[in-house]
């Protein structure tokens, strides 16, 4: 009976040994599984923020590009309204020619009238000094009245301060002079 326990204990254990190793291999390919589905969802994680940032580059690309449109329909909006404006100054340009020469012909005979008009002018600056002279004479008469007027009327400020002192010393001498006639006077006002 021992030989058939032994022979069963070893192949019990034996099973268990291999059990052990099929679980040491399974645990073996588990944790490389698992390494490799970290790796996978770090890789993944690598992904979702390239494509984030792709999507914003897409986004920000977009927003430049509708920019550079925008701008590209304003240049082209501006090179037509230019345009225009050009054929308008080329037509402008060509009346003016015409303008021109009228105005040629109407400055010489500006020029023949303004050759009469200097002599004139020249008469009229003459009598503008002669003017200036005057009024230059009348401003320092003026100037002397204000003197006069301003000495005269501290003369009479003068005066009327000593009329105003001399009518109080009067009013006082009346008073000294006629004493009942104030207190009379103040009793029937009163």
């Amino acid at each position: 009976m021992s030989t058939i326990v032994e022979s069963e204990m070893r192949e019990f254990f034996q099973r268990v040994i291999d059990s052990v190793a099929e679980l040491s291999t399974q645990a073996n390919r588990v944790e490389g599984l698992t390494q490799q589905v970290n790796d996978l969802g770090e890789r993944l994680n690598q992904l979702e923020q390239t494509n984030r940032e792709l999507n914003a580059h897409a986004n920000e690309t977009a927003s430049k590009l509708n920019e550079t449109m925008n701008m590209l329909a304003t240049a082209q909006s501006m090179l037509e309204s230019e345009r225009a404006v050009t054929n308008a100054l080329r037509e402008t340009i060509i009346q003016r020619d015409a303008g021109v020469v009228q105005l040629e012909q109407s400055f010489r005979q500006e020029q023949d009238a303004h050759k009469l008009t200097t002599s004139e002018r020249d008469d009229a600056r003459q009598k503008i000094q002669e003017l200036e002279f005057d009024v230059e004479r009348f401003r320092t008469m003026w100037n002397e009245a204000t003197v006069d007027r301003d000495y005269w009327r501290g003369k009479a400020s003068e005066l009327e301060s000593t009329n105003a002192k001399l009518q109080q010393q009067l009013g006082q001498i009346q008073s000294v002079l006629n004493p009942l006639r104030i207190v009379s006077g103040d009793v029937a006002t009163g």
